[in-house]
């Protein structure tokens, strides 16, 4: 059950991501020069680095969390 809470939560956050990448390339009008779906991705890619690099700290806190 953990396995599928912690998953839900990591794939809500890595679209919230994708998505706050695209509102920043929107509103910073870079979207004019390049793809919003290119700066959701390299979102997504730095949200997918930092759960990599802190991976044991993540799964520390999301345990004693729970128990």
């Amino acid at each position: 059950m953990t396995i599928i809470i912690g998953l839900v939560f990591f794939l809500s956050v890595a679209y919230f991501s994708y998505t706050f990448g695209q509102c920043v390339a929107k509103f910073s009008r870079l979207d004019k020069l390049i793809n919003k779906k290119i700066f959701g991705v390299a979102f997504l890619a730095l949200y997918i680095n930092y759960v990599y690099t802190n991976q044991a700290m993540i799964v520390d806190v999301f345990m004693t969390a729970l128990t």
